[in-house]
């Protein structure tokens, strides 16, 4: 059907029909005329014209496959998610994608926040000082030992002498 700028809301409402008819539910389908139609008067009674209200709504068809996709995406036929590189399909809801999006999924990785990670790295930190002062007030004992026998050594065999 040919849009016509002179359409009235008869034709309008038929042609929105038509264009949704087999893609959508008997229900949508009825619920979208019956607030088209109730919208399109309402505009009139508030002083519109009915070619201005029309103008305003556009092309039915265009209108049609608004609804149409956004049924899609309510009932989980199909999704589409925005990331740096722009918007991208990413499958129906229920899993089925593309191998692609298969393997994608079998890898996702996890991102914490920034303090989670931040609390983990001082505790790790804690954990390694912790046992190296451990390690060190343990072999503290041995350490001064053998210090002081080294220097009880060299005093008496003459080990710091200087030999010209």
């Amino acid at each position: 059907m040919e849009i016509n700028t002179d359409m009235r809301q008869e034709e309008f409402l038929t042609c929105f029909q038509e264009a949704l008819t087999g893609k959508v539910s008997d229900r949508i389908i009825q619920e979208n005329v019956n607030y088209y139609q109730s919208y399109i008067n309402n505009e009139i009674r508030n002083g519109k014209t009915e070619e201005e209200v029309l103008r305003a709504l556009g092309d039915p068809r265009l209108l049609a496959k608004t609804i149409e996709e956004s049924n899609k995406f309510a009932n989980g036929e199909e999704s589409y998610e925005y990331d740096n590189s722009g918007w991208g399909y990413q499958g129906n809801r229920n899993g089925q994608g593309t191998r692609e999006q298969d393997y994608m999924n079998q890898h996702k990785t996890i991102q914490f926040p920034g303090w989670i990670v931040g609390i983990v790295i001082i505790a790790v930190l804690a954990l390694v000082i912790l046992l190296v002062f451990s390690v060190l007030s343990f072999l503290a004992p041995v350490i001064v030992g053998l210090a002081v026998g080294i220097l009880i050594y060299k005093l008496f065999t003459g080990g710091w002498q200087r030999k010209y």
